[in-house]
């Protein structure tokens, strides 16, 4: 997937700028896309009462960025900007275990997607990493409120849907981010 997208821009950036400058603006790119995202999933309080339903969304931009940069760990930069932003607490997010989550859903992300990078081209792929590393949502909610008792209003009907949901709206965002991008480059 990474070589999909900007490598004509990169080459041509290069050769005005240093490396290092290039890579400098990519990462605060990354950095700003996540808390671009995490914004907005703070702003957009949209009451559907499906658990998971932001991560169309976040999902979306962090293909995007990941994308847009030979960054290896694009989605854990981004979601380092997110956590960032999260553990000054001024979103307004009551769980305070929310920032680590999305350091773990951004290095999951990476770590697949970099891992089988001979698969990254595929869309069912893409898919499937985005909705398995937005389904750690729910999986470290479970596994924090097993270990510290923390309530978690997502959890109230059981572990199944909100694992299962999370996966389906990270997948479908993955995937929307992936065909956008494909139908730009073809253009």
């Amino acid at each position: 997937m990474k070589n999909i997208s900007t490598l004509s821009l990169q080459k041509s950036l290069s050769k005005v700028f240093p490396s290092k400058i290039v890579l400098g603006i990519e990462i605060l790119f990354l950095l700003f896309l996540g808390i671009f995202a995490i914004t907005l999933h703070a702003k957009l309080r949209i009451p559907l009462h499906i658990p998971g339903k932001h991560g169309l969304i976040f999902m979306f931009l962090l293909i995007a960025g990941f994308s847009l940069t030979q960054i290896r760990y694009a989605a854990l930069i981004a979601c380092s900007g997110a956590s960032a932003l999260l553990f000054t607490n001024l979103l307004g997010f009551a769980d305070p275990f929310i920032a680590v989550t999305y350091l773990i859903m951004g290095f999951s992300m990476d770590f697949l997607l970099n891992r089988f990078h001979f698969l990254q081209a595929k869309f069912w792929f893409v898919a499937l990493v985005c909705g398995i590393s937005y389904a750690i949502i729910p999986v470290s909610r479970i596994f924090i409120h097993l270990l510290t008792g923390f309530p978690y209003s997502s959890l109230l009907s059981g572990y199944i849907f909100p694992i299962f949901s999370h996966f389906l709206f990270g997948s479908l965002g993955g995937l929307l981010g992936f065909l956008t991008l494909q139908a730009t480059k073809k253009k």
